[in-house]
C-alpha cells in the first residue's frame, strides 16, 4: 500500500492535484497542498499531475515497536509504578 505525501518545501500550491483528485481529499491551505487521509483512497492520480514533483507516493513504514506488538505485562508494571509515584507525591504534599 502507498499513500500520497506532499513535500511542503517544493509545493507551490498550484492546485492541479486538488482539481484532479476524484475523492476531493486535497485542498490548498496557505499555498500548500494538504491531503485529508480520511477521504483519500490512494489512487495516485495526484502524483501523476504534479508539474514540479511535490507529490510522491510512498509506502509507510510501521514503527519497529509495533512489529514487536504491545506487551501488556510491561504496560501494567509501568502503570503500577506511576500510581505508586502519585501516592508518594500525595503523601509528601500532605506532610508539607
Amino acid at each position: 500500500m502507498w499513500i500520497p505525501v506532499v513535500d511542503v518545501i517544493v509545493c507551490k500550491g498550484c492546485g492541479e492535484c486538488a482539481q484532479v483528485c476524484p475523492d476531493n481529499a486535497i485542498t490548498i491551505i496557505d499555498k500548500k497542498a494538504t491531503i485529508d487521509y480520511n477521504g483519500c483512497t490512494c489512487c495516485g492520480v495526484c502524483d501523476r499531475v504534479c508539474p514540479i514533483g511535490a507529490l510522491e507516493l510512498k509506502t509507510p513504514q510501521m514503527p519497529s515497536a509495533l512489529h514487536e506488538g504491545v506487551r501488556l505485562e510491561t504496560l501494567k508494571t509501568e502503570v503500577k509504578m506511576l500510581k505508586q509515584g502519585l501516592r508518594e507525591m500525595k503523601r509528601e504534599l500532605r506532610g508539607a
